[in-house]
């Protein structure tokens, strides 16, 4: 038994190695934009960004990497770097994108500053920066991995020129906005996106030839068999360390794939053994030797897929005192004891109806007690910079958990920020009803699972709001035909008719002379007249 698990972790390593190899194969295209600017014609100039640009560049260029490269670029030298970019790399199996200089957000969308951009005025944003949407837009598609690396979010004098032209209605944040990674495709690729310093907050140009984050860029992204996100990782920890906690590096990613930036680590193959042979023994690490933790990583994931006795028992062969040796352990434990095991697959049948209703949360993730004391304000929920795709998946993330919100539109309202307050109670946070980036972190950490359905079935629904209403047709209401009235009834009521048309006309004659008046008039006549004659005679 104990050949064959010294004999299993040595043959997954050496699969795990060639994996890694396969996946940063000679023959894998890869391709790289790198600009720096320094030289702002209206604005101080920065000292480092070219300094940090001609450090990457060689840096990936001794990765293997065809380097596109421009220092100082103004508005059209930005736009003809990118279309050369897009034209280059449209086949490549790996794109990276490095930008340094001046960048700022406005209303949650990010540009980047050429060195002859005037911002006196908001339509200079759409005519005199680049956004990192055209370099999203520049990325090869799926299955090809692209990466954007933006040093870009120091203290920017031109966002103050363009903040005093601003409408109120338009908000403009410091450092740059969040990114989320998103990918077309099969989904083997993918997108990541990293930012010097967190989003939201100020990156230091640093006292020497070469910013704290670019020095630690430089010093870890091509390291041997470390993947890119462990990269990454390794450069937040050494800037928090250099900067004394003031600025803290920040990835998204969503890919496919393990990306490796450096040469992978090469592994021998297990020497064949013959069928008589004592035990076997475990490949020997040519590069890397005690195995990374990159190795130690593959192989645990290998261990808790399989989730067998032989595959834990290799991993500790490997890693005695590893990350997940008590785990490992445990799980061993399980395994061995018949009650375990049924205990775990009634638990298993749970999980597995939990997900399917669309329920599955990761309630194993730990809350860390400096997230827990960190009470979140209107100061700090405004410094991550949601925008209104981000407001919703806040409301979406909140609402999958059980909350009830009403509605869903962006709008942080009464009911969202009670269901926020309820989140935190649940989870031990303080009930502020804001929350801080680290809470929002969590928060994501805790919902991913279930976000697939969760989108899903809020795009059906925006879909079937947007359907257009069939019309109503109104019914014409026919008249029922009128029964024939009988001849003698019709002249009756055409008598009647008649007689009062004849009374209409008359109401529009002048009214007749009166009798009486007449009579009088003459009698009064014919008494002149006597009296006339008498008096004659």
């Amino acid at each position: 038994m104990k050949a064959f698990i010294v004999f299993l972790s040595g043959f997954l390593l050496f699969i795990l190695a060639a994996f890694s190899a396969e996946a940063a194969g000679p023959d894998a295209k890869r391709v790289a934009l790198v600009i720096g600017n320094s030289k702002y014609v209206h604005a101080v100039a920065l000292p480092n960004p070219a300094n940090d640009a001609h450090l990457i560049a060689s840096t990936l260029r001794n990765a293997g990497f065809e380097v596109i490269e421009g220092m100082d670029q103004d508005n059209a030298g930005m736009h003809s770097l990118i279309s050369q970019f897009t034209e280059q790399s449209y086949d490549a199996d790996l794109a990276v994108i490095f930008y340094a200089g001046h960048g700022m957000q406005v209303d949650g969308k990010n540009f980047l500053i050429p060195v002859d951009a005037e911002l006196t005025s908001p339509a200079y944003l759409k005519t005199r920066t680049i956004q990192v949407d055209d370099f999203l837009a520049a990325l090869p598609p799926d299955p090809a991995v692209g990466v954007i690396i933006l040093d870009a979010c120091r203290d920017n004098p031109l966002a103050r020129t363009l903040a005093a032209s601003l409408p109120k209605s338009r908000s403009l944040g410091s450092g740059l906005a969040p990114i989320e990674a998103r990918s077309d495709g099969v989904g083997t690729g993918g997108i990541l996106i990293a930012y010097a310093t967190d989003p939201g907050a100020i990156a230091f140009d640093g006292n020497g030839v070469n910013s704290p984050y670019s020095t630690a860029l430089a010093r870890h992204l091509t390291e041997p068999g470390i993947e890119i996100q462990s990269a990454l990782t390794r450069v937040r920890g050494e800037v928090t360390e250099t900067t004394q906690g003031r600025q803290r590096p920040w990835h998204n990613a969503s890919l496919g794939r393990e990306v490796f930036i450096g040469k992978p680590v090469v592994v021998a193959a297990p020497e064949a053994k013959p069928a008589n042979a004592g035990a076997a023994t475990a490949p020997t690490l040519v590069v890397g030797d005690p195995p990374s933790w990159e190795v130690e990583q593959r192989l645990w994931d290998e261990a808790s897929k399989r989730n067998s006795v032989p595959f834990y028992e290799a991993y500790l062969e490997q890693f005695p005192n590893g990350r997940f040796a008590t785990v490992a352990r445990l799980n061993i434990d399980e395994l061995n004891d018949p009650e375990a095991q049924n205990r775990q697959v009634a638990a298993l049948d749970t999980d597995q109806a939990n997900a399917s209703s669309g329920s599955a949360v990761r309630t194993s993730v730990g809350v860390p007690d400096e997230v827990k004391q960190t009470p979140g304000t209107e100061l700090t929920e405004n410094a991550i910079g949601l925008d209104r795709q981000g407001r919703i998946d806040l409301q979406l993330r909140i609402e999958a958990l059980g909350n009830e919100l009403g509605r869903v539109d962006g709008n942080i309202g009464p009911q969202t920020r009670q269901a926020i307050g309820i989140w935190q109670v649940e989870n031990g946070l303080p009930q502020t009803t804001y929350l801080t980036r680290e809470q929002l972190a969590f928060l994501v950490i805790q919902t991913d699972p279930m976000m697939e359905t969760v989108r899903a079935r809020y795009a059906a629904d925006q879909a079937r709001a947007t359907q257009p209403k069939k019309q109503v047709v109104k019914k014409v209401r026919t008249q029922r035909p009128v029964a024939q009235k009988p001849r003698k009834q019709q002249q009756v009521v055409q008598k009647r008719r008649n007689r009062d048309t004849v009374v209409r006309q008359d109401d529009d004659l002048p009214p007749p002379r009166d009798n009486n008046d007449f009579l009088t008039k003459a009698l009064i006549f014919g008494t002149g007249v006597a009296v006339g004659g008498v008096l004659k005679n």
